[in-house]
C-alpha cells in the first residue's frame, strides 16, 4: 500500500465529468461509475480489468488469464453455509474471530468487490541483493500483527505472510477511512460500500537512492496466499455471492500522482488454486 513513489503519468482529470444528480462520472481506467457503484462491463469484463498484473514500479498493468474458477463464480451465490464454514474453522482449528466477527450467510448484500493490497513494508534501506530467508516464517519480526495503526481503520483485515489474520473492520459495515484514492471524498466516499479491503504483509528493499519498489517473489508466502483465499471465502459468505476480486493498483490508477504499486508479484493463477481447494475442503468440513 506504499504511496511513496515518483511520480507516474496519470490520466487527464479534466476529462472526468462533475458529480451531478443527473451526471455519473467514471474513474480509473475500469471505469467506476460514481453513481451504480460499480465498474463498466461485465462481470468477465471487470475482473479482466481489475486483475491485470501490476508492474514495478507502479509503472502499469498487463492483461493475465482470469482462471476458470472465478470465472465460473463470481457474482453467483456462494455454495457453503456459515455452518459448513465454522466446521472447516474448528477442523483445522482457525478460531473464527481472526477472520470475523460473525457467522452470517447474506448478511452484507452491498459489497461487491475483494480488494487484494500488499502492505509494501516493514521498509530496509539497503544495497543487499535478496530478502531474509525467514520472512515467511512466524519468527520473523515483519510478521508481526501488532500495531498496523496505519491502515486499521482503513481496511477489513490484514494477513501476515505466516498464514495468520487480524481483523480490524468487520465486512459489511463502513469503515472510518478510505483504502483507495477512489474512496476518498474528493473522489466517491459511497464506494466505500462495495468495497472490502485486505493488507498482505510484504517487505520492500529500497535500493540507494531509490524508493522501496523491490519486493519478494513471489509476493505472498505460500500460507499468506492460503489465509487470503480463506478471507476470500468469508467477504463471499457476508455478501451472500462470490465477490469480484480486485488488485489495489488496478482502481486507482491514474487518480492521483502519488499512485501504489500493489500487490507486487501476485500470482493469480496459484491463489485459484488456493481457493479452488479451500472450497473443497469447506463443502465437506462437516461430513
Amino acid at each position: 500500500m506504499n504511496s511513496r513513489k515518483p511520480l507516474l503519468a496519470i490520466s487527464a482529470l479534466a476529462s472526468l465529468a462533475a458529480l451531478t444528480p443527473a451526471h455519473a462520472a467514471e474513474y480509473g481506467p475500469c471505469k467506476f461509475n460514481s453513481v451504480t457503484l460499480r465498474f463498466a462491463g461485465t462481470v468477465e469484463q471487470t475482473a479482466a480489468c481489475l486483475l491485470r498484473k501490476v508492474r514495478e514500479r507502479g509503472s502499469g498493468a498487463d492483461a493475465q488469464p482470469i482462471p476458470d474458477w472465478l470465472l465460473q463464480r463470481m457474482a453467483k451465490p456462494v455454495s457453503f453455509t456459515a455452518a459448513q464454514l465454522d466446521a472447516y474453522l474448528a477442523r483445522v482449528q482457525i478460531a473464527r474471530d481472526e477472520l470475523t466477527d460473525r457467522s452470517a450467510l447474506g448478511d452484507a448484500p452491498s459489497i461487491r468487490y475483494f480488494v487484494i493490497h500488499d502492505t509494501s513494508s516493514p521498509e530496509t534501506a539497503t544495497a543487499d541483493t535478496d530478502f531474509p530467508t525467514t520472512i515467511n516464517d512466524a519468527s520473523w519480526p515483519g510478521n508481526s500483527l501488532n500495531g498496523w495503526a496505519g491502515v486499521a481503520r482503513k481496511v477489513n483485515l490484514i494477513v501476515s505472510r505466516d498464514g495468520r489474520s487480524r481483523l480490524f473492520q468487520p465486512w459489511g459495515t463502513p469503515r472510518p477511512s478510505p483504502a483507495t484514492k477512489l474512496e476518498q471524498t474528493n473522489f466517491v466516499p459511497a464506494a466505500r460500500g462495495v468495497f472490502v479491503h485486505v493488507e498482505n504483509i510484504q517487505p520492500r528493499l529500497k535500493p540507494p537512492g531509490s524508493w522501496g519498489w523491490r519486493a519478494p517473489v513471489p509476493g505472498f508466502g505460500p500460507a499468506q496466499e492460503k489465509r487470503l483465499a480463506l478471507a476470500y471465502m468469508v467477504a463471499s459468505l457476508h455478501a451472500g455471492r462470490w465477490l469480484i476480486p480486485a488488485y489495489h493498483f488496478n482502481i486507482d490508477q491514474g487518480l492521483s500522482a502519488n499512485g501504489h504499486d500493489d500487490p507486487q508479484h501476485a500470482d493469480l493463477a496459484a491463489w485459484a488454486a488456493e481457493l479452488a481447494a479451500l472450497e473443497t475442503e469447506i463443502l465437506t468440513a462437516d461430513q
